[in-house]
């Protein structure tokens, strides 16, 4: 076996060229997303989102509709409020160590770890961070965003984007 073939990065590129990520894509990934009701996940999806738009080469030229559904998609996270799961789609989340220590005791609060932001830059606010940090990236790119907003959004997409980019 070669060592090429080895090669994460040309596996990947493999992935992608073999046609495996685009359906996985639009009927896994973003309808799922719009799914996320914890505001961690839901911040974890607008984030990713947000870099993909402002960042990914593929997007901007091999799956040019992917942008733009990309887009509506995390418009959709940031102004709808979750869809409810499906009854086949709830996951219990326990935490181990909790199940096991309030069992014969009373828990305490200063035992359990803090919840941490992996991503402190955003802010409260997501709507600004997107807006801004899309901004930037379109500064960087010389206006190519603004193009894709143009070319490839709804025009009621194209409104609430521009809302959070001014």
């Amino acid at each position: 076996m070669s060592s090429r073939n080895c090669n994460p990065y040309y596996q990947s590129k493999k992935l992608t060229n073999c046609s495996l990520f685009t359906p996985i894509y639009l009927n896994i990934i973003l309808p799922d997303s719009q799914k996320l009701a914890k505001p961690l996940d839901r911040k974890t999806a607008v984030v990713s989102f947000a870099k993909t738009l402002a960042n990914s080469e593929a997007f901007a030229n091999r799956y040019k509709k992917g942008w733009a559904y990309t887009c509506e998609a995390l418009l959709k996270l940031l102004e709808l409020p979750p869809l409810p799961a499906a009854r086949d789609d709830i996951i219990l989340d326990h935490d181990v160590d909790e199940l096991a220590f309030g069992v014969g005791f009373t828990p305490l609060n200063t035992i359990r770890p803090r919840p941490r932001d992996p991503w402190p830059e955003t802010g409260p606010d997501l709507k600004v961070w997107v807006g801004k940090y899309l901004k930037e990236a379109d500064s960087k790119h010389g206006g190519r965003i603004s193009g894709f907003v143009q070319e490839r959004l709804s025009d009621e997409a194209k409104k609430v984007l521009a809302s959070y980019m001014t």
